[in-house]
């Protein structure tokens, strides 16, 4: 494959999220999907990096806390909704999730292994 120049970059990458096991206690479950990432230019992180740091307030701060993964998120697949069908990717099911910690390690991990180039699961936090 020939290297392109392009302003935008999505891709598609796994996502792991480990979990504790609703039926057995002390054990995690692993689930996986598939999200759409968009990679970021070092331009554009320095600007959300720096838009952190000028928020005042503690609060402002935790409510823009993981605009990174706001804005690098644009689509998934493979999650399912509470009625067992195909979840729709939207903002408002995607904050929903934002709200569990080990939805967000996924994610954090997804996107650092994609922008570092590494085969899912090479990682420091992969399971060995």
């Amino acid at each position: 494959m020939k290297f392109a120049i392009t302003d935008v970059f999505l891709f598609w990458w796994p996502v792991t999220v480990r979990m504790p096991d609703p039926e057995k206690a002390g054990k995690i479950v692993e689930q996986s999907f598939e999200a759409q990432f968009e990679a970021l230019n070092e331009d554009q992180a320095h600007e959300i990096d720096a838009a952190f740091r000028n928020l005042e307030s503690e609060e402002e701060r935790r409510a823009h806390q993981h605009d990174v993964l706001r804005r690098v998120t644009k689509d998934w697949r493979g999650v399912l909704g509470a009625d067992d069908k195909d979840q729709p990717f939207t903002s408002e099911a995607f904050d929903l999730c934002l709200k569990q910690g080990w939805f967000r390690a996924g994610m954090y991990e997804a996107y650092r292994q994609a922008m570092a180039a590494e085969e899912q699961g090479d990682g420091p936090t992969a399971k060995n």
